[in-house]
């Protein structure tokens, strides 16, 4: 396969500028990745032609935001292969995604001396919200270290899985390595749910969760050459039923009273207020995924 250097810096209006005299050269993908014209002016239309709330009027703007918001969760749907499109749930990226595993299926299912399997290779937004549940609730965690040449066997994740293990927590791609960690075999190879943090993995190679057979997969926008404050995660039908709600407000609810509360169905259940990945960004992330 060839490239086209000239045309694909062409599409980055920001590696039109100089520094210190010399054209822009930008290698930090790993942490965010630049963005193309499209998403730019994705949310320039969004925000100077299309602003409204989701979810929150019967008027022209409102609906067309509602309809281009939910039209993502389709799209991700699609991009990782899950099964149904309430499957997706946004965040404001893969921080976010992973605290809310932690807060609204760990946090009220492990006890005091319950174990999470976690690696050396995790970024810390797979390691502080299970350092929470240490604090606690007294939640042991488990390491796992990588081999000398920076490989994660999964067999070597499986032997780390006692009778007291709740939870596996992996990167599918380390963003320091970028070794791919065999996360499918992982989840082949136990009952216990896995948890994945796809954030590199899904920039670059192909993700199918119906294949990989994990419980949870999280992906931010950021690094998907996206808008910030965008992202996503999967959560299989079970685990969601599993789960209490992360954040009250707007949209989780279905009605409200002085002294009852009845929730929405996930998605929503688990999206509360005005998005942070509305349509002034989810559907940037649109053009590019």
């Amino acid at each position: 396969m060839t490239y086209d250097i000239a045309k694909i810096r062409a599409d980055f209006p920001i590696l039109s500028r100089e520094v210190n005299g010399r054209p822009l050269v930008y290698l930090d993908n790993g942490a965010s990745a630049q963005k193309p014209k499209v998403v730019i002016d994705a949310i320039s239309q969004a925000y100077s032609m299309e602003y409204a709330n989701v979810h929150r009027g019967l008027h022209y703007l409102s609906n067309l935001a509602t309809d281009h918001y939910e039209a993502v969760r389709g799209k991700i749907a699609r991009f990782l292969n899950a099964n149904h499109e309430d499957e997706i749930i946004f965040a404001s990226g893969a921080t976010e995604a992973l605290n809310l595993v932690s807060y609204a299926w760990a946090a009220p299912r492990l006890q005091a001396g319950d174990e999470i399997v976690l690696s050396l290779l995790e970024h810390h937004a797979n390691i502080v919200p299970w350092h929470f549940l240490r604090e606690r609730q007294g939640v042991v965690l488990k390491w796992v270290e990588p081999e000398p040449d920076g490989s994660l066997p999964p067999e070597k994740v499986l032997e780390a899985i006692g009778p007291r293990t709740r939870l596996v927590a992996l990167t599918h791609m380390s963003n320091v390595t970028g070794t791919l960690v065999d996360v499918g075999a992982v989840a082949r190879g136990t009952d216990v749910p896995v948890l994945v943090d796809g954030s590199q993995a899904s920039v670059h190679t192909p993700v199918d969760v119906a294949a990989l057979g994990v419980d949870f997969y999280a992906i931010t926008g950021h690094k998907l050459y996206g808008p910030s404050g965008s992202g996503a995660i999967w959560i299989s039908r079970e685990r969601q039923t599993e789960m209490r709600p992360f954040l009250g407000g707007g949209d989780m609810i279905r009605t409200v009273t002085r002294d009852t509360i009845d929730y929405a169905d996930a998605p929503l259940k688990f999206e509360a207020g005005t998005p942070g990945s509305s349509t002034r960004s989810v559907s940037a992330l649109r053009s590019t995924i």
